[in-house]
């Protein structure tokens, strides 16, 4: 029978222990005349007594050629082997023994090792992990072994606790003596039947150079693959294969990570895996068994992934996941460390089902439980050089989880001149010819530099900065496994790191804020599983609210710590706390004093009821069938085999979707552009769907860039301007003509193809309509993209003056100039004067107004907003009755940021121009090409630099001539954000939309009252798919509803709601009372309906 538990549960030896340490502390911080400077304090092996170093030596027969593994260093496992309240240390060696280390209170530590019998000596560990196996409340060990094959104890050891410092390998009686290339065992309750079973995450003993780029290659059963085993009446039984688990070769898994990512109250399993293949994510069916959903779950996935962990960062109750990989974190060590795909094997990779992959750490936010967004650019957590471990957890107690990342590699097998000397033959015969142990010379001329772990603090908002420094980890190390757990007890999480060749490191966390109060949770549950492994909880404190799930393995190879940490910021209570246990029963606490660790016991009663997890979104738009299908054609084309210096290809901007009543039915019809080799078609409201009116099969060969319907004759019918455009041409090309369809009244177009004397083929890439010289009659502006079909040259906007009789003229004067390469254009009366302006944005050129006096115009461009603009929407946001601007640009989370400048010319007179990219430092401006790329593509530069290292630091200055330099055209990248250009009195203030709208590039914007509540809201659409692998795709946006609120300060869009629209968004448009189509580049154009 269920009972109420006590407000507060008993005292416990560790809470005593934690309140005695606790005030020991502030007596002893209270007087002392200095504080800790930093966040962290690494103690030294005298201060600790933790002396253990995983040194490693190689041999000619073992060494990192033999085995790939040979630099990945040891984990290391925190908790409490003798429940004393105080966490005790557990190192795995490599090459020396294991370590045990009793913690002795005081941040003192006792080896232990011998008298426990836990060495494993002489075989080589990787993964450790603490677990009460047997059900009894102590931790017992379990060990992974790896290495070279055979040998006395290769199996994995599991040592159960005796209850006296001593343990027991029990391993074969229990079914986990299992030999392998084991990487990591993690233990939780799968199936929910109340005993713990095991993933063991294995790596294939086949070398990664064996395997061709194949599909189907993960549906090839290995023996030696990962495996899931089933815990039954205390034996483990292998059930991988009928559970739906990949146990292939090519699973080079190094990390595992369980969280319930959907919230369905079973554990889900992350797996990140290195070298070629891609991450999984299996989720749990609830019958025993797991589906695989990498696919539909990721849009973009870390090319090596490393370590990873699972956690709520952003408080929305929901987990998501970091991923480790290998880019470093500075210009320089890019240049010689990184290694990219190019485009053709990046593309080959995803045909083979092995996903969209990419060199860097990623952050996937957790949108709604299926599906997550790549964010870790925006977050800037991108780089932090050779990872191994993450772990998430509020190291400095403000309520906001914080990201730790082990970093270092003791030998660099990626070095790039290294990688370009062992690639020249003759030097590699003249060693063996000279030295018998040629394997150690070449280990041995390897290059080798520590690399500080990184650290990095929640701003909030997915937003992290990095203190590395100013925290206490600037040391430069080699760290590979690493655990969180608060050894001292003061209320704050210290931090375990096993290293190579170099004492494991001990961080002491100095936290002692007042805003920096915490609260720490133990957990007791019933059956096999006492310390309630995949418990949830769920903690209330003011306006903080927070979710924990508990699995302890984590990181890399490692397993950190019970009992479960909480950081209040300046709350000192928390109002109420639930545990909801595996079983998905939940405890209770309400009104608990900061401060403290309590103990929670699921036999001290449970309560009815469950808090909800995930509040339910409300519909905005609904999905409904098609009433016509239109599915987008874009060509396929690979412009960095040509033009390397490209950072994405140009194009990619239909379809073009524009819709109005061209038959006088009342009804809204609609016009769809196509691609090259597509023709654009029309069609027609007929009878509540659509009918296929005209299919525009002249212009079959242009690409549609922009379309316009408009009264061009003033015959009382809307006309049709179609803008052509786009890379796929010839600067001659007779399809870089725009078109000028005329309107019979009944639906019917034909072309007048004289009705635009067009001086030269124009890649065109906006057009807009007005009347622009107050005569009666529309107009037409026209954006030219790039000069010449060049990318990088400035086009002209060109406005043709309606002279009557389907003719329009040239105007003359300042908009004839040199603009930019334009994308986007709006017209308004922005002045207020009578006589319309025209906005003008594109890529890398900032806002520029052509404001127009009385049929002059004056050009003025807004400060600092040079952008990559895609898309501009003209509408009166606020109801002041003059008109401001939407606009969507390239967002936050890319690689490039602020103060990127593209210096464009013929840099090596051959009569290609070059576009080079550069970061600008106080030395000059350092490309961010690939210097391989760069060679390729200028191969006069060889002459300059010969080595990758002398080229890593050098600035643009010394690679090109000063007089090329001063002739070249410069494009700025200053303001990445979509914004609103708010009208105030005819001046523009430029307002960025929420950060959700940041999360991937902006292309379609609908401004419309989507809620019927008399404010105009936001629909957006974007991702581009066209960047180069080096630098990601645009892919994280599923379309945003941003809704209008009328506040004090005027209307504004506080928060962005995801849509679940996939693809690249090209057009949002509304058709009708309720119908909103979207337009997605090469795909189906989709159809949905305002709720």
């Amino acid at each position: 029978m269920k009972h109420s538990p006590p407000l507060f549960a008993r005292a416990t030896p560790a809470r005593i222990l934690w309140r005695s340490s606790l005030a020991c502390i502030l007596a002893m911080s209270a007087c002392s005349a200095e504080q800790p400077s930093t966040l962290f304090t690494a103690l030294s092996p005298d201060e600790t007594g933790v002396s253990f170093a995983n040194n490693l030596y190689y041999t000619e027969a073992y060494n990192p050629y033999t085995y790939r593994n040979f630099y990945n260093g040891g984990g290391v496992a925190l908790g409490d082997i003798n429940n004393d309240g105080l966490i005790d240390i557990y190192f795995a060696g490599n090459l020396g023994p294991n370590k045990l280390y009793l913690n002795k209170g005081n941040l003192q530590f006792e080896d232990i090792t011998e008298q426990a019998g836990v060495a494993c000596e002489g075989v080589w560990t990787s993964g450790v992990s603490f677990v009460d196996l047997n059900g009894d409340g102590l931790l017992d060990i379990y060990a992974c072994k790896a290495g070279k094959p055979g040998g006395p104890n290769r199996h994995n050891e599991l040592f159960i606790n005796q209850g006296d410092l001593t343990f027991s390998e029990q391993s074969k009686d229990y079914g986990l003596d299992i030999t392998g290339l084991s990487i990591q065992a993690a233990f939780f309750d799968y199936d929910l039947d109340g005993d713990l079973d095991c993933y063991l995450l294995n790596n294939s003993l086949r070398s990664v150079g064996g395997f061709d780029m194949q599909e189907g290659l993960r549906d090839q059963y290995d023996p030696e693959g990962n495996k899931l085993l089933e815990n039954r009446n205390g034996k483990f039984v292998d059930v991988t294969q009928q559970a739906g688990i990949y146990s292939s070769s090519i699973g080079y898994g190094l990390g595992i990570t369980l969280a319930d990512f959907d919230q369905d109250g079973y554990p889900d399993i992350f797996l990140s895996n290195d070298f070629f293949e891609k991450d999984y994510l299996y989720f749990n069916n609830q019958d025993g068994t797991f589906s695989e959903r990498s696919d539909s779950s990721f849009y973009s996935l870390s090319m090596g992934s490393m370590g990873a962990d699972a956690c709520d960062l952003d408080n929305d109750l929901l987990s998501e996941i970091f991923v480790t990989e290998m880019l470093p974190r500075s210009l320089d060590r890019k240049k010689t460390k990184a290694v990219y795909e190019e485009w053709d094997k990046y593309k080959l990779s995803v045909s083979k089902g092995y996903h969209h992959q990419f060199s860097r750490n990623v952050l996937h936010k957790n949108y709604n439980g299926a599906q997550f967004a790549e964010l870790g650019r925006l977050a800037g957590v991108e780089s932090t050089d050779w990872s191994w471990s993450a772990l998430m957890q509020d190291y400095d107690g403000d309520g906001l989880r914080d990201i730790f990342v082990s970093n270092g590699i003791r030998s660099d097998l990626l070095d790039k001149d290294y990688l370009n000397y062992m690639a020249n033959e003759v030097q590699v015969r003249a060693m063996m010819a000279e030295d018998e142990e040629v394997l150690k010379k070449l280990i041995e001329i390897m290059p080798s530099s520590p690399v500080p772990n990184a650290i990095f603090k929640n701003e909030g908002e997915l937003r992290f900065s990095y203190k590395t420094p100013e925290w206490g980890l600037a040391a430069p190390t080699f760290s590979n496994g690493s655990a969180y757990g608060d050894l001292d007890n003061d209320g704050d999480l210290d931090l375990v790191v096993n290293n190579v060749d170099q004492p494991a490191t001990i961080y002491r966390n100095n936290s002692s804020r007042e805003d920096a109060h915490s609260i720490s949770v133990a957990l007791e549950y019933q059956g096999q599983n006492t310390k309630a492994i995949g418990a949830k909880v769920l903690l209330y404190a003011g306006a903080l609210k927070s979710l924990f799930e508990y699995y302890p393995a984590k990181g890399f190879q490692s397993c950190s710590a019970v009992p479960v940490f909480f950081g209040l910021g300046r709350e000192e209570q928390v109002d109420s706390l639930f545990v909801i246990w595996p079983n998905g029963e939940v405890s209770a606490r309400r009104g608990l004093a900061a401060g403290q660790q309590y103990t929670i016991r699921y036999a001290e009663g449970t309560e009815a009821g469950r808090p909800a997890l995930r509040q339910p979104q409300a519909a905005v738009l609904t999905p409904t069938a098609p009433p016509v299908i239109f599915e987008h054609e874009e060509v396929s084309l690979n412009l960095f085999g040509r033009e390397r210096m490209l950072l994405s290809m140009p194009g990619g901007k239909g379809p073009v979707l524009r819709t109005a009543d061209v038959n006088g039915d009342g009804k809204a019809d609609f016009f769809a552009g196509g691609g090259k080799n597509q023709p654009s078609r029309l069609y027609l409201a007929m009878d509540g769907g659509f009918e296929e009116a005209l299919v525009f099969e002249q212009a079959r060969r242009s690409e549609v860039t922009d379309a316009r319907f408009f009264d061009s004759d003033q015959d009382g019918d809307l006309d049709l301007y179609v803008a052509h455009g786009g890379k796929a041409f010839s600067i001659y090309a007779p399809e870089l003509h725009d078109i000028l369809y005329l309107n019979d009244g009944q639906g019917h177009f034909t072309p007048a193809p004289e009705a635009f004397p067009f001086p030269y083929p124009l890649s065109t890439g906006a057009a807009a309509v007005a009347d622009l010289n107050n005569d009666g009659r529309l107009d037409v502006a026209v954006g030219e993209a790039m000069k010449v079909n060049t990318y990088g040259l400035p086009g002209k906007c060109l406005i043709w003056l309606n002279q009557g009789g389907n003719r329009f003229a040239l105007a003359e004067g300042p908009p004839q100039e040199e603009m930019g390469m334009i994308t986007a254009m709006a017209c308004g009366d922005w002045d207020n004067n009578g006589w319309a302006d025209i906005l003008l944005a594109g890529e890398y050129m900032p806002l520029t107004v052509l404001y127009n006096e009385q049929g002059t115009f004056r050009r003025e461009s807004l400060k600092d907003t040079d952008g990559l603009w895609n898309t501009a929407e003209t509408v009166d946001l606020d109801g002041d009755g003059d008109m401001d601007v939407v606009l969507g640009n390239l967002g936050e989370n890319n690689f490039f940021g602020e103060g990127l400048t593209v210096f464009v010319a013929d840099f090596d007179h051959n009569g290609t121009i070059e576009q080079l990219a550069c970061r600008a430092a106080p030395e000059g401006h350092f490309p961010v090409h690939d210097i391989d790329e760069l060679y390729k593509q200028m191969p006069v530069l060889r002459k300059k630099y010969r080595t990758y290292e002398g080229f890593s630091k050098a600035p643009l200055e010394a690679l090109i001539p000063g007089e090329d330099l001063a002739q070249a055209g410069r494009l700025y990248l200053k303001e990445r954000r979509s914004v609103v250009l708010w009208n105030e009195a005819g001046q523009f203030r430029l307002e960025p939309l929420p950060r959700t709208a940041q999360y991937s590039s902006v292309h379609a914007i609908l401004a419309e009252d989507i809620d019927q509540d008399g404010i105009t809201d936001l629909l957006l659409g974007g991702n581009d798919y066209r960047y180069k692998p080096q630098f990601g795709r645009q892919d994280a946006s599923r379309g945003c509803f941003c809704k209008g609120q009328r506040t004090a300060e005027g209307v504004r869009f506080p928060k962005c709601i995801n849509l679940e629209i996939d693809g690249q968004v090209r057009t949002i448009a509304r058709i009708g009372s309720n119908k909103i189509v979207v337009g997605i580049n090469n795909g189906k154009i989709q159809w949905y309906e305002m709720d």
